[in-house]
């Protein structure tokens, strides 16, 4: 498998996210804001349920399979917004290593935000 690609199985077949630095490019030009910014401002309670987000973030990681945002919404739909937010989760510490790595050995609440931002990209 890819580094930093996380797999799983949707319409039949195998496939994949992945948060590269294309991706998060991806996400930045379409979003005008960055995929840091966005993992952050998805943590907040009032942004719970943020699906434009949430749906764009998978689009712009399943970027190498070429789909329309609208596509990834579908994905999103079969296989359940809790494995797509799982998925979003273990992608960006795929991501982000080394904050994943800060968080864990940080105190509570002093991890970096990227590594915060992991733990619940959207909510159920």
């Amino acid at each position: 498998m890819i580094r930093g690609a996380i797999p799983f199985e949707a319409e039949g077949r195998a496939r994949f996210l992945r948060l590269t630095t294309n991706a998060q490019v991806r996400y930045q030009e379409r979003a005008g804001e960055t995929l840091v910014d966005a993992i952050v401002a998805m943590q907040g309670e009032a942004s719970q349920g943020d699906m434009l987000r949430l749906r764009r973030l998978i689009w712009a990681g399943m970027g190498h399979e070429g789909l329309s945002e609208d596509a990834a919404g579908d994905l999103i739909d079969e296989i359940g917004l809790a494995e797509a937010s799982r998925l979003l989760g273990d992608a960006i510490r795929a991501a982000f290593p080394e904050a994943a790595r800060a968080e864990a050995e940080a105190p509570e609440g002093n991890a970096p935000a990227p590594a915060r931002a992991k733990a619940k990209p959207a909510a159920a």
